[in-house]
């Protein structure tokens, strides 16, 4: 193996693991402040949509200069992301109804640019990261729809226990990312598993709040 296809190789896995660590930290952060009544609700959510936008605006550049994609695939999917980004764009929600009725309408945009993607295998290429950030900001919305329904948090020892053991699988992972490497074809296959393993783990944790 060259040295320039050990580094792609080495790169890619550090994104996902490190992509993993990142979302179990912003998670763990997010109900930490929370919990010491650090933060609210309401300028949470505008601060996560925000992020999200950018990070949407980011993945509809990436998808629209995918050469094995058709026009017609790129054009589809580049409006349900502005459809999504128009929608992360609404005003501030102060209240649960208010809060409500805008997550509900980002999350079946989002459901929709999903079934988007995993329809077209084309696409699939840049799933892995993708999906970090999608299911990370699902599960932002989780502990945001929580905390709106006037949730007291507490960091339980279920929840320290959950996020300690999403740690360690995270760290798995790494150990045995050279198991994922198909030689014939020269790239990793899907760390789909790993991904839904550790965010299982975190939606755990949450519901233990």
């Amino acid at each position: 193996m060259d040295t320039k296809t050990s580094s792609n190789r080495t790169n890619f896995a550090e994104k996902i693991i490190d992509g993993l660590q990142k979302a179990q930290q912003e998670i763990e952060e997010l109900t930490l402040q929370f919990a010491l009544g650090k933060a609210e609700a309401s300028e949470k959510f505008e601060e996560i949509k925000k992020e999200f936008s950018e990070k949407s605006n980011e993945w509809k550049r990436v998808f629209s200069h995918l050469k094995s994609v058709t026009e017609e695939k790129t054009i589809a999917l580049r409006t349900k992301m502005e459809e999504l980004q128009l929608q992360l764009a609404l005003g501030k929600a102060e209240a649960k109804e208010a809060f409500e009725e805008q997550r509900k309408k980002i999350m079946n945009l989002i459901q929709e640019i999903e079934v988007e993607i995993k329809n077209n295998p084309e696409l699939t290429i840049r799933l892995n990261e993708f999906k970090i950030d999608l299911e990370k900001f699902k599960l932002k919305m989780e502990v945001l729809k929580l905390k709106f329904e006037l949730k007291k948090f507490e960091m339980k020892d279920d929840f320290k226990s959950e996020m300690a053991d999403t740690k360690h699988k995270i760290e798995k992972i790494f150990g045995k990312v050279e198991d994922k490497w198909d030689d014939a074809k020269k790239k990793y296959s899907s760390f789909g598993d790993e991904i839904d393993l550790t965010y299982k783990h975190l939606k755990n944790a949450i519901k233990s709040l």
